[in-house]
């Protein structure tokens, strides 16, 4: 029955029951509802370029390492290594030579170069091999972009680099009186043989490298 033209099972329905007083939702109200916010924030959320993120990728594949530019396997070339030999024997001569006068005003021209000899030879063989076996490379070889390395790779050992750069010892010597021509002939001798076996191994590695058990000297 109405009363007024006012069905009040109408407005319960409109008000109290399907509409206000019981949710309904149609297929929009779902699927905002159940797909945007039950998919996206009660499920794990699906990528479509989640191929590039999974384990086949991060997990299976081998790490590799930055490329720098350089390939730390590759031998030292003759004119390279040449030219570190001349920064570094500068390095060294220069202020041995400076102490050597100093001496020879003291105490004589013969004791001046007798201990200037001995002063050369000390001082480049530790300079060279301190350098070597804790930095793997001289001032002049890491200007030029070189490094000394032990037979199994690594740093050298003292004894190593001690063998490959004793042939500064009979060079250094070429000071002394008297027999210091023979020595420093025999210097010139070893820095030739050294140069030339450089310079006709595949691996770039001289005559004192073979002494010294197989150091080489590479690029990088």
């Amino acid at each position: 029955m109405t009363t007024g033209g006012f069905d009040p099972n109408q407005g319960q329905q409109q008000f109290g029951g399907q509409q206000y007083g019981q949710p309904h939702y149609n297929g929009a109200g779902q699927q905002y509802g159940q797909q945007q916010y039950g998919q996206q924030f009660g499920a794990p959320p699906q990528f479509d370029s989640a191929q590039q993120f999974d384990s086949a990728q991060f997990g299976t594949q081998p790490f590799a390492p930055p490329d720098f530019g350089f390939n730390p396997s590759r031998p030292g070339e003759l004119l390279p290594r040449l030219g570190a030999r001349v920064i570094d024997g500068l390095i060294v001569g220069i202020p041995t030579a400076v102490v050597t006068i100093v001496i020879s005003l003291v105490l004589g021209t013969f004791l001046g170069s007798v201990f200037g000899a001995i002063l050369t030879a000390a001082a480049a063989v530790g300079y060279f091999v301190f350098l070597e076996t804790t930095r793997g490379q001289t001032v002049g070889k890491q200007v030029l972009g070189l490094r000394v390395e032990g037979p199994n790779g690594g740093l050298p050992t003292q004894q190593q680099s001690l063998t490959r750069n004793g042939f500064y010892v009979v060079a250094a010597l070429g000071g002394f009186p008297f027999l210091g021509f023979l020595f420093g002939l025999l210097g010139v001798v070893a820095a030739i043989v050294i140069a030339v076996t450089i310079n006709g191994s595949p691996t770039k590695q001289g005559k004192h490298d073979e002494l010294a058990g197989g150091t080489r000297v590479v690029q990088g």
